[in-house]
């Protein structure tokens, strides 16, 4: 049992991305609406208010929330977060899913616009500012060889710039 999103128009087999995914301004906040996939099969409704408060979830398929909790606490790691520790659950899976769709979405947004490179570990981005992208990948190459151009890559590419941006620190 592995909670997942699917994306609408075809599925990932065990990548997540979020399915139905909505966001409502409210007074500066942003309201989120997601259907949680759990082995292809609609599992709940997840929103929240947008305030930081705690996810709501609404069970629309066979496994609980008790179910899922007690799953992910066994199968992934506990969160460390400012020296606190605890359990994987629902709610903290149904945040990282939805943080990593957003950060996909915000690099897809900036390679519109910008060379976006990994280089040392780290996320670059280059404004094109109207130039081809083939010049300022030249002169970012030319300054350092081994920097990987996160624009036209592949997926494994993005996946590899989103774990570094979605990483702790």
């Amino acid at each position: 049992m592995l909670p997942a999103w699917e994306q609408s128009g075809g599925s990932h087999e065990d990548r997540t991305a979020p399915h139905h995914l909505q966001r409502c301004p409210v007074a500066g906040n942003q309201r989120l609406h997601a259907d949680v996939y759990i082995d292809g099969e609609l599992a709940f409704h997840a929103r929240n208010q947008g305030t930081g408060g705690a996810d709501f979830f609404h069970q629309v398929g066979r496994w609980t929330e008790a179910e899922v909790n007690s799953w992910l606490e066994a199968n992934r790691s506990p969160r460390v977060d400012d020296g606190f520790s605890y359990d994987h659950d629902l709610e903290i899976e149904v945040s990282d899913l939805l943080s990593r769709e957003l950060e996909a979405r915000r690099v897809k947004r900036l390679l519109r616009t910008n060379l976006v490179t990994i280089e040392n570990g780290q996320i670059f981005q280059y404004p094109l500012r109207k130039r081809p992208i083939e010049i300022v990948v030249r002169a970012v190459r030319a300054t350092n060889p081994a920097a990987i151009v996160v624009n036209d890559a592949g997926d494994d590419v993005l996946d590899e710039a989103l774990a570094i941006l979605l990483a702790p620190r």
